[in-house]
C-alpha cells in the first residue's frame, strides 16, 4: 500500500459511504494525454498548453462495487491507461509543471464542492482543500514504501530501482516550486511503516470520529 493513501482511503470511502477521489489520477491522466498526443513532457509550456486545450471530466465507477472516480480526457475514459510504465514514470515531471498543477487544482477544489468523500493526493491539505474539516498525513519509511510498491507490481527481485524511482519521486515532490509536498500545520501524521493495511485504517476510521463536528457512521466495509 505505499504510504497507504489510496489504499486506506479506498476502504474508508466504502466504510463512510462516500467517494473516493485519488487525484492522483488527473497528473496521471494529464501525462497520458501529453504522451498520446506526442508532447515532450520535458516541454512544460507545451504541456501545459495541451492540459489547458483538453476536457477532463470526473464520473463516478462504471463498476457498482467500486468507489473511485474515474478521469475522462476529451471524452475517453483514461483510467484504465493510467497505471502503464510510461505514465508511471512520466507523472513526476508533468505533476511539477506549475501550469498543470494549476488547473488540476480547480478541477479538485470543484469535484470536492460536489459533497462528502475522501480526497487523497500530495498537497490536499495544504493547497487543494485547506479548510477541509479532517487532515491525515499519510507516511512511510522509502523502503518500506518501495517494498509494498514491488510486491504490488510483482517486482520482488527489483525492489532496488523501486526504490531508486521513489526516492526521486520524494525528492522532485519535496522541492517542486508548485505545491510541494509537506504535511499542513494542522494534520494528523500517520506513519504505516509499522501498521498492516487494517490498522493503518482502523487509526483512520478514529481520527475521522475524533475530529469531525458530528457523530461518523462507519460501516464493515463489505460491498
Amino acid at each position: 500500500m505505499a504510504s497507504g493513501k489510496t489504499a486506506v482511503g479506498r476502504e474508508l470511502a466504502r466504510r463512510l459511504g462516500w467517494q473516493l477521489f485519488d487525484t492522483g489520477i488527473m497528473y496521471r491522466a494529464a501525462t497520458w494525454q501529453a504522451q498520446r498526443r506526442g508532447v515532450h513532457l520535458d516541454e512544460h509550456e507545451s504541456v501545459a498548453e495541451l492540459i489547458r486545450k483538453s476536457r477532463f471530466q470526473l464520473r463516478p465507477p462504471a463498476e457498482a462495487d467500486s468507489v473511485e472516480l474515474e478521469v475522462y480526457v476529451d471524452g475517453e475514459n483514461a483510467t484504465p491507461h493510467l497505471r502503464n510504465p510510461e505514465v508511471e514514470s512520466g507523472v513526476p515531471t508533468v505533476a511539477a509543471i506549475a501550469g498543470v498543477r494549476a488547473l488540476m487544482v480547480q478541477i479538485q477544489q470543484n469535484q470536492a464542492a460536489q459533497g462528502c468523500m475522501i480526497v487523497v493526493g500530495r498537497d490536499i491539505g495544504t493547497v487543494v482543500l485547506p479548510d477541509a474539516p479532517v487532515k491525515i498525513f499519510l507516511d512511510a519509511s522509502a523502503e518500506v514504501r518501495a517494498q509494498r510498491r514491488a510486491k504490488e507490481r510483482n517486482q520482488d527481485a527489483d525492489r532496488a530501482s523501486v526504490l531508486a524511482a521513489t526516492n526521486r519521486r520524494d525528492e522532485l515532490d519535496q522541492r517542486r516550486a508548485a505545491s510541494p509536498l509537506v504535511a499542513a500545520q494542522d494534520a494528523v501524521e500517520l506513519d504505516t511503516s509499522d501498521l498492516s493495511l487494517e490498522q493503518a485504517i482502523e487509526q483512520a476510521v478514529q481520527i475521522i470520529r475524533a475530529r469531525l463536528p458530528a457523530p461518523v457512521s462507519v460501516g464493515s466495509g463489505e460491498a
